[in-house]
């Protein structure tokens, strides 16, 4: 079974894949919006997937617990701004929660990702982006424009969700 989400209202439609073919166009009606969508099946073979493809380094993941909002998510760090908040359309951020938790603003708290230059060692550095409700790390609030370094394990809330820290390193 695969899951596709409607392009309007974001509500999760399935479709047994197995009984189509390649090439194969598929128009679906959402029973929530009535929007009209079309999706192409594609299978991928694994030498596609595989050619030329330079392997991704591990920068850690954050996994955001379940919650009454939601459900568990993982999502991977990059190097760099990994930008955090709640998923929407149109808001452009590199972790998007999927959660009905309004107290989480759409662009809400970053993790910063850095490298030392001498041992290579990751650093995770945590800040508020600035949010409505605050950043908190270890239920202690980040201050207005303090940068927080974070090490594997560490609990951050925001709004009313909450997510773990698992770094690279451990």
């Amino acid at each position: 079974m695969k899951k596709i989400r409607c392009p309007k209202c974001e509500n999760y439609l399935t479709f047994d894949e197995t009984n189509y073919t390649e090439g194969q166009s598929l128009v679906f009606e959402c029973e929530h919006c009535r929007k009209q969508f079309s999706i192409r099946i594609v299978k991928k073979t694994k030498e596609t997937a595989s050619e030329e493809k330079e392997p991704e380094r591990n920068y850690g993941y954050i996994t955001v617990i379940e919650n009454v909002f939601g459900f568990k998510q993982i999502f991977s760090l990059k190097l760099g701004d990994n930008l955090i908040g709640r998923r929407c359309i149109g808001t452009v951020i590199d972790i998007p929660i999927e959660s009905s938790d309004m107290s989480m603003d759409r662009r809400h708290c970053i993790i910063n990702v850095t490298q030392t230059k001498k041992t290579g060692k990751l650093v995770y550095t945590l800040h508020d982006a600035p949010s409505l409700t605050g950043t908190f790390v270890e239920n202690e609030i980040l201050g207005d424009k303090e940068f927080r370094r974070i090490e594997d394990g560490a609990v951050v809330t925001i709004g009313a969700t909450t997510f773990i820290l698992h770094t690279a390193d451990k």
